[in-house]
């Protein structure tokens, strides 16, 4: 069952958080798989996602165990990171990019619903995460 987190960010600053995850059993086959997150509107939300963020660098560890036993306890550390991008908003993939700025009052953050897929070298993919993503519009703009 994937993990349910929200997500704060502000669109005037890059948003690069440590994520750990931790897990029970033999690591996962990560050789050649691939991590993205990606932002929509709301979970289903046909077309194309509001932000993408690719490749998600992680990295796995043993934090307890023997290293070869359905008892060990690992960790699964992914460091996503988004830039805050142009301040009219016209660069895309970026926090400043996505949509609702100012609505439905000036200053309203927005929600949107994202996830984490693992997709792993034999093709076959893994929701590790999901939920909501807060946007605030933030006041400096640098």
């Amino acid at each position: 069952m994937p993990v349910q987190q929200t997500f704060a960010a502000s669109r005037n600053a890059t948003w690069a958080p440590t994520l750990i995850y931790e897990y029970r059993g033999r690591p996962l086959p990560l050789a050649g798989a691939r991590i993205d997150m990606q932002l929509r509107l709301y979970p289903g939300q046909p077309g194309n996602a509001m932000l993408t963020i690719s490749n998600v660098s992680f990295t796995d560890k043993l934090v307890g165990g023997t290293g070869n036993s359905e008892d060990d306890l690992r960790e699964l550390t992914l460091e996503p990171s988004v830039k805050p991008g142009a301040v009219d908003g016209s660069e895309p993939n970026t926090l400043r990019s996505l949509p609702g700025l100012q609505t439905p009052e000036p200053g309203d953050p927005q929600t949107f619903a994202f996830d984490i897929l693992i997709t792993y070298a034999d093709g076959q993919s893994e929701r590790l995460a999901g939920g909501s993503f807060i946007a605030d519009p933030g006041v400096t703009i640098a």
